[in-house]
């Protein structure tokens, strides 16, 4: 069955969306993708004001604060690394969805399903699919 945009009638089964959940898809697709945008530029700037500070302080600061601040610094590192990556996954969902190739499964190309998709816009694969992928250590 194919998973592309249907008709407005058409029931949702688990793995048809309706242009009406697609146009709600794609919305929340974009408003995530401007957050995700917006707290990347916050963390950058962050990282900078850190840096410049840490070159302020460096010299009179004892180990803990050190520690303190190297483990701040690890964790908006890990922040940012994620949510570059999930912004690189929301991109390619809207061009997925430009394309019309957007509920079809990346790896085996079967329905990624419409249930799936309002749960996680921006899923690529069938559960099947990213079930292998997590075993392998993929995203």
């Amino acid at each position: 069955m194919d998973t592309r945009l249907h008709q407005k009638d058409k029931v949702m089964d688990n793995t048809t969306l309706t242009e009406a959940q697609c146009a709600q898809l794609r919305d929340t697709l974009e408003q995530r993708k401007e957050q995700l945008l917006t707290e990347l530029g916050q963390a950058k700037h962050e990282t900078r004001t850190a840096s410049a500070e840490r070159v302020d302080r460096e010299t009179g600061d004892d180990l803990l604060a050190q520690a303190d601040r190297i483990a701040l610094d690890t964790v908006r590192d890990a922040e940012a690394t994620r949510d570059h990556d999930e912004l690189v996954a929301v991109r390619a969902a809207l061009a997925r969805m430009a394309e019309g190739s957007y509920g079809e499964c990346t790896d085996c190309g079967q329905p990624v399903g419409a249930s799936r998709l309002l749960a996680q816009p921006s899923a690529a694969r069938c559960i099947e699919c990213q079930s292998r992928a997590e075993a392998q250590g993929l995203r």
